[in-house]
């Protein structure tokens, strides 16, 4: 009788703990799509191109598409800045229909539009950047403030690729308005080469109005991004999490979504 007790008691604690735990890791995001935040190595220097060998080595590579693009994201926890080099190989065009894009639920709100909290960055024909803020149905143009963001592109060779390509460098520092909230966070990065036509995101089935099927940033670190973790490896993780999720895959429009 008391085995059976106990045994009962033991089932209802360890019932509670798993809806406790439940209720506390709720997190947003596509997780087919996860990565590790790290802690930058160095000091970026934002000029739209690698300053150094190694400057943008320290932190996980998110392959766009088919590989024809990446971006590498680190954080640096002196300056509280999240920080992105996006790197695409395919486009060495500046044509005014050109933009990047950046998105980032730094509470890991998810749903199904863009909510208060979610921010949006478009960099325009390499020169115009444009912030927003979810409304909860759509986007609503902000104003940055002063020092809030930090970016540069360029044509440029690169470590990872020497024909001259764009690259973007860019930096948001999270004390001023983004939260300094820790992971779970969402994120989702584009590009998009206008004498193409062709679209490049991270990840591939992202709806830029959709933050549930955005990448999430699942958990950090505060040491180096180890070494197994470079390029070559997260271009096979990457493959593999393409498969993963290849069900979710969509047909999106490559145009850049308007307000």
């Amino acid at each position: 009788m008391k085995k059976c007790l106990f045994a009962a008691f033991s089932m209802l604690m360890l019932c509670s703990l798993l809806v406790m735990m439940t209720a506390g890791t709720v997190i947003a995001g596509n997780p087919a799509y996860s990565i590790t935040e790290y802690g930058a190595m160095s000091t970026k220097v934002f000029d739209g191109h690698w300053s150094d060998p190694l400057e943008w080595y320290d932190g996980p590579v998110l392959e766009m598409d088919d590989g024809s693009a990446l971006a590498v994201y680190n954080i640096d926890f002196g300056t509280f800045m999240i920080q992105w080099c996006v790197e695409f190989f395919d486009d060495d065009t500046d044509d005014e229909g050109d933009y990047w894009q950046i998105y980032v639920d730094d509470s890991n709100k998810g749903g199904s539009a863009p909510q208060p909290v979610q921010y949006r960055i478009d960099i325009i024909g390499h020169t115009d950047l444009v912030m927003y803020e979810g409304d909860g149905t759509g986007w609503t143009e902000i104003t940055p403030m002063d020092g809030e963001i930090v970016w540069a592109n360029m044509i440029d060779g690169s470590p990872r690729n020497t024909t001259p390509h764009w690259i973007l460098e860019i930096g948001i520092i999270k004390t001023m308005r983004v939260a300094t909230n820790a992971p779970p966070t969402g994120m989702m990065v584009a590009a998009y080469d206008e004498s193409t036509d062709t679209l490049v995101s991270w990840p591939p089935d992202a709806d830029v109005n959709n933050p549930d099927t955005w990448g999430l940033v699942a958990d950090f670190s505060m040491d180096p991004i180890p070494e197994g973790l470079t390029f070559a490896v997260m271009a096979f993780l990457s493959s593999v999490s393409l498969v993963v999720g290849s069900h979710y895959l969509q047909k999106r429009s490559k145009k850049r979504e308007t307000v």
